[in-house]
């Protein structure tokens, strides 16, 4: 995806295109819309009492080793979805996390807490370091709800430790200072994996750090002792202990995956589009409140809070730090939504076509066309649309007649009378003094705009992502061996879906796929149509 949304960029501004730049105990299952293919995933019923019209599920994703990633779902309504992450040696039942789950609970935002691999619940050994790894997991959790077609609107990440008046030793040797143990609970992680994965990753635009840490160097040597890396070298590794019993290992690999982390060159990577939210404690003695400042220095788009007397884990200051962070995601979520509007299209035939203008400002818009059996929902054409905004672009994702929000009965095939829905809405754009530079289209989606560039020749960039050459091809193994004789016998075949009804392919639709000739079509495309 990140490959062709740069390719797709690329496109745009190397053709000089733009001219401007219930209180009850229950039980409930997380369920899967119809056009969604997941992964190998488990989700359990859970039963639990909780606060009213808020929902609780136990989640489990598979990262990308295999592992498996345990966490809660707070599923408030709301399409959109905050992710929490812990910090190091900690788990999603942190009571920072909790707390700020309840809080945008109150607020009618869903979230999810989750386990890193290797910590609470989830799968894994605990790895001193591997901030990118964690990343990774951030990347799969995201991806499941992308996925399950949720909005992920913000990733807020808490460098915590944990149970400061618990002394820890390391390799036998005492602790020199109160300070020196509390040190050692909290090499913060959250924080940081959050603004890894927005220098990384490009689609989320709300991100929170909550008391990271800036220099990844500083702090070890405190924690490890002054020849931690001679000993580390010399045996591979150093124990961590408490009070007297091994709490975990730091192995030289892990140590240096931390020391090559450059968070400074990782925010300058960070998206100028992208909002950070840094909030801080200026009595933090873990991480020092000097940290949020350097943060607030590099990333462009960013807002620094400090709170007045608040610690490491904000202890006494839990109100305040869940409002400060509430209020920053819906305010960043009012002016995502003032950005999008719904924009409903009226066909000759007085039917209606529904879809989602993404405004940037430009003149300027590209029109997202989905595939089959799905929406302006999927989330292949909300990444585009949230790619096309970073780069200052704007565009309009619609639902085809039939699908979605859109008037009309679903039809297998009908390409051409989806081509007849892309028109009408590129005419609509044309008659509003807009310039529509380019038509993308997903499977079916790219059929639909070939099919349209062969007949009208009024756009010059065209984009068909997995679009389908053969339209004869595929039909046997969604319908079965025998489908003609049996659709010529009874008019139709209905598709079934676990055991229910999911759509109805009439002969006549069929034909219409059938005589379908993309090959012929694509032969009348302009040869000045990109």
């Amino acid at each position: 995806m990140e490959s062709f949304l740069q390719n797709a960029s690329s496109l745009f501004f190397n053709s000089s295109l733009l001219t401007t730049p219930k209180i009850s105990h229950y039980q409930v299952r997380f369920s899967v819309p119809y056009n969604h293919k997941p992964r190998t995933r488990t989700t359990f019923i859970l039963s639990m009492a909780h606060t009213p019209a808020v929902e609780q599920h136990r989640v489990i994703i598979p990262n990308k080793h295999g592992e498996n990633l345990v966490g809660i779902l707070h599923e408030s309504g709301s399409r959109e979805i905050v992710i929490l992450c812990h910090g190091f040696r900690s788990s999603k039942q942190t009571n920072t996390l909790v707390n700020l789950a309840a809080a945008l609970e109150n607020a009618r935002l869903s979230s999810f807490r989750f386990d890193f691999a290797g910590n609470g619940e989830s799968d894994g050994s605990f790895q001193y370091g591997y901030y990118w790894r964690e990343a990774e997991d951030l990347r799969a959790v995201i991806q499941h709800f992308h996925e399950s077609n949720r909005g992920v609107s913000a990733i807020v990440g808490h460098s915590k430790g944990t149970k400061h008046e618990e002394n820890y030793v390391v390799s036998g040797k005492e602790p020199e200072s109160a300070h020196h143990y509390l040190s050692l609970m909290a090499i913060g992680a959250g924080g940081g994996v959050v603004l890894l994965y927005a220098s990384k990753y490009h689609d989320i635009r709300t991100v929170v750090n909550l008391s990271g840490r800036y220099d990844l160097k500083v702090g070890i040597e405190e924690r490890l002792g002054k020849d931690h890396l001679e000993r580390i070298k010399k045996d591979g590794f150093i124990d961590v202990e408490r009070s007297g019993n091994f709490e975990y290992r730091v192995t030289l690999d892990s140590l240096m995956d931390r020391l090559d982390t450059n968070m400074h060159e990782a925010c300058l990577q960070i998206d100028k589009e992208c909002r950070v939210l840094t909030v801080h404690g200026s009595s933090d003695k873990v991480v020092p409140v000097e940290d949020a400042s350097k943060f607030a220095k590099i990333i462009p788009n960013h807002k620094l809070h400090i709170i007045e007397g608040a610690d490491h884990s904000f202890t006494g200051h839990k109100d305040e730090l869940a409002s400060v962070v509430v209020n920053f995601i819906k305010e960043t979520l009012h002016q995502d939504k003032a950005r999008q509007q719904k924009i409903i299209i009226t066909k000759k035939n007085d039917s209606k076509l529904v879809g989602i203008l993404h405004e940037s400002g430009t003149e300027e818009i590209v029109i997202l066309c989905h595939g089959l059996r799905s929406t302006k929902e999927v989330t292949i054409m909300i990444n585009l649309a949230s790619a096309l905004e970073n780069a200052g672009v704007s565009s309009f994702r619609f639902d085809f007649s039939g699908n979605g929000e859109s008037d009309g009965s679903f039809e297998f095939g009908h390409y051409w009378r989806e081509v007849d829905d892309l028109h009408d809405v590129i005419q609509h754009f044309h008659r509003a003094n807009r310039i529509v530079t380019a038509i993308i289209g997903h499977s079916k989606g790219g059929g639909v705009v070939l099919l349209y560039a062969s007949k009208y020749h009024d756009i010059k960039t065209v984009i068909n992502i997995s679009g389908r050459y053969d339209l004869k091809a595929g039909i046997e193994e969604r319908l079965g061996k025998d489908y003609l004789e049996r659709i010529r016998k009874d008019g139709f075949i209905d598709v079934m879906r676990s055991g229910s009804f999911d759509y109805r392919v009439t002969l006549e639709s069929l034909m219409d796929r059938l005589d379908t000739n993309m090959h012929e079509a694509c032969l009348q495309i302009d040869k000045e149509c990109r």
